[in-house]
């Protein structure tokens, strides 16, 4: 269905008039160091280790700086077809993917009415707060997204959704439903950080829906999805693969954001559910910040917890403490420079606890 949506977007687009074709991108320049940390051999990284991005298996590591791991950029496309009618499709090309293109996005949109729209094709997932803009580093207050909350292999899907939005007062209340799948052969979260192994990982009978309300300076989303989980490994030692059929999850969220006068206010929690395994497991995030002409110091706290349970005892639990300071030096553009604390108190071998600090550029155009 990708390529399906795909070919008929670039062919859309190939046949517009200039004047229904917008084009859009951002890029991501970005810098870090893992140090001050535990040593030693986790998978195929050399620690002290840092994760800068779950989805796609990007680790800092050997105690060196590096351009690799979350570096990107992306285009945007959006085709009109008519006033109701429109194609959208997204590439990134990510420097830990030695910059392979990559689709996030291929969908076809119809509104309605004015306030209804039918979308379909492929979009984000939308279980986080900043699900389509997880990777466009200036509209981010952070260098990137807290990962003890933005940290499933499973990022997009392929289906349909539904939105209606209504005006009520002075705020904005709008109310989605989604459903569809995604299959991810060799996928890099679970082979590079949970398995050291070539893993085909599958979210199915995905079904889900968000209720956002928003006002001038504040915004709020509740979350409900669930879907089942395919799941095969090829390790070197064919005995130790793992097969997963049918397996249930069930993933609820809350957010906010507060922009008022200078303050600004990120906050996220979220739940996660597998009955057969008997994993429960939360994760929740905070940060506060305040802008200073150009500059807008911040700090934040997130953690990852696994919960106890009499079938579930391999647990992961990390948190992270993080400062960043963001100066928007010229118009589409800015610079950050962040540091982050991870302390790992995990059951299992795991990455262990470090210390990062890295720097961003960020631009849209």
């Amino acid at each position: 269905m990708k390529k399906l949506i795909t070919g008929l977007l670039l062919g859309a687009a190939s046949l517009a008039h200039a004047g229904d074709l917008s084009v859009s991108g951002f890029a991501t320049v970005a810098a870090g160091k893992a140090f001050d940390g535990d040593q030693g051999k986790w998978n195929a990284f050399d620690c002290p280790c840092n994760i800068a991005n779950y989805e796609h298996g990007a680790v800092y590591d050997k105690n060196r700086v590096s351009l690799a791991e979350e570096s990107l950029a992306g285009l945007q496309l959006k085709y009109k077809f008519s006033d109701t009618v429109s194609a959208t499709a997204q590439v990134v090309s990510r420097a830990s993917e030695k910059m392979k293109g990559e689709i996030d996005w291929a969908y076809l949109s119809w509104d309605i009415t004015p306030d209804t729209t039918l979308q379909a094709g492929r979009r984000r997932l939308p279980i986080y707060a900043f699900s389509d803009s997880v990777y466009i580093g200036y509209t981010l207050p952070w260098i990137r997204v807290p990962q003890d909350i933005y940290g499933w292999e499973i990022g997009a899907y392929n289906g349909a959704n539904i939105s209606h939005r209504k005006t009520v007062g002075d705020w904005v209340v709008l109310g989605n439903v989604f459903a569809g799948q995604e299959v991810s052969k060799g996928n890099p979260e679970m082979e590079r950080i949970y398995y050291d192994a070539r893993v085909d990982d599958a979210w199915k009978r995905i079904l889900g829906a968000y209720l956002d309300v928003s006002n001038d300076f504040m915004g709020m989303r509740l979350i409900y999805m669930q879907n089942s989980i395919d799941l095969t490994s090829f390790p070197a030692d064919p005995a130790d693969a793992e097969e997963i059929r049918g397996l249930r999850q069930k993933i609820m969220g809350v957010s906010a954001s507060v922009d008022y006068n200078n303050f600004l206010l990120r906050a996220e929690a979220n739940q996660f559910r597998r009955p057969a395994q008997d994993y429960k497991a939360s994760s929740w995030t905070a940060t506060v910040g305040y802008k200073i002409g150009d500059f807008t110091p911040l700090v934040g706290y997130s953690r990852y917890k696994e919960k106890l349970t009499a079938g579930y005892t391999d647990l992961q639990l990390d948190s992270t403490r993080f400062a960043a300071l963001r100066w928007d030096f010229r118009k589409n553009m800015d610079l950050k420079i962040q540091f982050d604390s991870v302390i790992d108190r995990s059951h299992v071998a795991f990455s262990g606890s470090s210390k990062l600090v890295s720097v961003a550029l960020d631009a849209v155009f």
